[in-house]
């Protein structure tokens, strides 16, 4: 009797794990494997022929080592299970509170992060030709980051990258101090004209650090969150805002105060309330509830979260579908907010944060939208490195990932033409 309760548990144990027809640890002799007969079409006499060709493939002569646990029935299974799960859950639910903050029942709770203080326009001309020289702001953008693709959008829309440079961060926990970003070496133009070295080399957090300088004391750290898009004024090193709809409004206010007729007007005056509704309406259902799945720590937060994903794709579809843009009849700075949460839906939101809805290209008006948009206005396409946006999810969020496997991901190019 005992001989078959050990002989179950072990099959149940392969069955559960998915391994299938492993040999019985109880056997004594080595059990070959046996090649699978495939049956191939009836011969002209209607007897039916199979192959000797196995669907199979050999054990490897040397593959990662394993206590055998499932396979040996001991701990006995109904025990080792929910023991493991209980622990993997615990400690990836504390890795999930560290990173970012819930409520009670699991909901991700999206937080202020911001420093500097309520920002004034910015002050013309952005660049020095004088002595001192060099451009009086710096943007630090992180490719990986929708709300830094929606900043780096407008700069482009607006031609702005000569009068405000941008410093491309680097997402790289395992080097920053603090966070997650680092920056790239200084470029020629900041040594030329003497950037600070805190603002040029070493991580963001070193950054936050500097532009506090005058509130801390020796040896302290700035103690927030050192998040991206961050707007500094080089020459005062203090932090303008690192609020992304801020820094798209202080962009537009500058473009249309350099020039009498810039490029696109992405807030047009008298249509601010309607600009800041929208951008709150698609924000909660959409952009921020892809987040709102991926860092649900409760089913119910999930649910609720899900529920708002399918609801804003069903009316943004149905939006589009008599619409060319979500506001107005030019392009606006929620249609580049949009455009950051697009390209990353089907290839990270999607499937690292298990946002439903299927792709893009299953709701016509959002993919004919997309396609527009980048017909008008083609810096859209060079706004963005998708494989490195999407991957950065999946290398970065190893609490979600762990095996950190990054999938094909294709260029935002290609992305586009499959719509």
């Amino acid at each position: 009797m005992k001989r078959i309760l050990l002989l179950l548990l072990a099959h149940a144990a392969t069955t559960v794990a998915g391994w299938g027809h492993l040999p019985s640890p109880l056997s004594a002799r080595p059990v070959r494997p046996r090649p699978a007969r495939v049956l191939r079409a009836s011969s002209d006499d209607g007897d039916a022929s199979t192959s000797s060709e196995s669907l199979y493939q050999a054990p490897p002569a040397k593959k990662p080592f394993t206590f055998g646990i499932l396979t040996s029935g001991f701990p006995p299974q109904q025990l080792l299970v929910p023991f493991v799960k209980f622990v993997t859950f615990q400690v990836w639910r504390l890795m999930m509170n560290e990173l970012v903050t819930h409520d009670e029942q699991g909901r991700f709770v999206r937080e202020s992060f911001q420093a500097g203080n309520d920002p004034s326009p910015l002050e013309l001309p952005a660049v020095d030709d004088g002595e001192e020289g060099g451009p009086r702001y710096k943007l630090y953008l992180g490719n990986p980051c929708p709300w830094c693709h929606r900043v780096k959008a407008a700069v482009a829309l607006l031609n702005l990258e000569d009068g405000i440079p941008v410093t491309t961060l680097i997402d790289n926990a395992e080097k920053a101090s603090k966070g997650g970003w680092i920056l790239p070496d200084p470029s020629p133009t900041d040594i030329q004209y003497g950037v600070a070295e805190e603002l040029i080399t070493g991580d963001l957090a070193g950054v936050y650090n500097y532009c506090y300088r005058h509130i801390l004391e020796e040896g302290e750290r700035y103690q927030g969150r050192c998040t991206a898009p961050l707007l500094v004024d080089a020459k005062s090193g203090k932090i303008v805002t690192n609020e992304s709809n801020e820094i798209m409004v202080l962009l537009n206010d500058y473009a249309r105060r350099l020039r009498e007729s810039p490029p696109v007007d992405l807030r047009p005056i008298g249509m601010e309330d309607e600009l800041d509704k929208a951008t709150k309406y698609w924000f909660d259902l959409l952009w921020n509830g892809a987040y709102r799945c991926g860092f649900a720590t409760s089913q119910i937060a999930y649910d609720e979260a899900a529920a708002d994903v399918l609801k804003g794709l069903e009316e943004l579809d149905r939006h589009l579908a008599t619409n060319s843009y979500l506001v107005g009849d030019s392009i606006t700075e929620v249609d580049l907010k949009n455009f950051a949460w697009v390209t990353r839906h089907d290839y990270a939101y999607t499937v690292i944060f298990k946002a439903p809805g299927g792709r893009i290209a299953q709701y016509p008006n959002i993919a004919a939208y997309v396609k527009r948009l980048v017909e008008e206005y083609p810096q859209l396409l060079d706004s963005v490195d998708m494989p490195d946006a999407c991957g950065s999810y999946y290398r970065q969020l190893f609490m979600l990932n762990f095996g950190r496997i990054v999938p094909y991901i294709p260029s935002v190019r290609e992305w586009v033409a499959a719509l």
